[in-house]
């Protein structure tokens, strides 16, 4: 099998999953392993077809009850303080910096950083998602294609858990330049491959989410795919306050992690919240906090369990 990130013509199966989170999807999916780059990938041509089946009803969050209040405000909480303070930091004082951010869903990060002033939209092929945003204008429910033609641009491309869902990364990278002015920015967060929680927890570590994540990246295969696209590094991050420890907990305790039980009720009973629920959570909640420590550890090592990285066209 040829590997989508580096060329190598002869990767080999290693795995073969089935959808451990959502039970949505049948299987079992096979996953290759490339020796060259450590990437860990599904054949596109297997998937392409049924890809938009891997995202059932109740995948996209929306606020629905007393329970979702205060599960809003945690979404909010902790994207405000991972990936917004993140990109503010990047561009200190930058007012009005005209951002993309892709695969959006229902548009948490685009509405937090309207707040903060920034000129941000969101992309996202789901006309559930887009719904539940209900931010008229701001939405772009279309294809990056379709956003090159309208004569789009913007000055930093935001993917945060996007581009593992990517059937050919290269060519998506490739095509994202043409959404950019120069030097226009671009930040990848990925699940990371050779973190130390995807070692300990193997195939049933949360960032391997199969079938949803068609590509699983190393450190290395992200900046090279970057790197080879056409982008220059210039940073890279381990940690992330919302990603790494909710991995560690929903891999150790698929049963408590909350979107797949959402999904999971939605499929019985067409609601998304019970009181039953609201327990789950707040021991999730509870499970999270203790395994922070432990994610910051992981990171300070060079082994957390995401990486993020900006990267520039100049």
């Amino acid at each position: 099998m040829h590997c989508p990130v580096c060329d190598y013509p002869d990767a080999k199966p290693e795995l073969t999953l089935a959808d451990r989170f959502f039970e949505t999807s049948p299987g079992p999916f096979v996953l290759y392993s490339c020796p060259a780059c450590r990437t860990l990938f599904q054949d596109p041509d297997a998937i392409r077809s049924s890809i938009a089946s891997f995202y059932p009803a109740g995948y996209w969050w929306k606020q629905d009850g007393r329970g979702s209040r205060l599960e809003r405000a945690y979404r909010d909480w902790m994207v405000r303080n991972d990936h917004l303070r993140f990109v503010l930091s990047l561009f200190k004082g930058q007012k009005r910096l005209r951002c993309l951010d892709i695969g959006c869903g229902e548009a948490t990060f685009v509405r937090l950083a309207l707040a903060a002033g920034l000129d941000a939209y969101g992309l996202e092929q789901s006309e559930d998602a887009v719904l539940l945003a209900d931010l008229p204008g701001r939405i772009f429910q279309a294809s990056e294609r379709e956003l090159i033609e309208k004569g789009e641009k913007f000055q930093l491309i935001t993917l945060f858990h996007s581009l593992e869902h990517m059937l050919e990364p290269f060519a998506y990278l490739r095509g994202l330049q043409k959404l950019l002015v120069k030097p226009g920015g671009l930040i990848v967060q990925v699940p990371n491959r050779d973190s130390l929680q995807s070692r300990v927890f193997g195939r049933r570590w949360y960032g391997l989410d199969c079938p949803r994540h068609v590509c699983n990246y190393s450190l290395f295969a992200v900046l090279y795919l970057l790197g080879k696209a056409g982008y220059r590094i210039r940073s890279v991050r381990h940690f992330s306050l919302r990603d790494n420890a909710a991995a560690m907990v929903s891999s150790l305790f698929p049963a408590l992690d909350p979107m797949s039980q959402k999904v999971k009720r939605v499929r019985r009973s067409g609601s998304s919240h019970s009181g039953g629920l609201l327990f789950k959570e707040f021991a999730y909640l509870g499970l999270l906090l203790f395994a922070q420590p432990l994610a910051a550890l992981e990171a300070a090592l060079g082994r957390g369990g995401t990486v993020t990285v900006y990267a520039t066209l100049d």
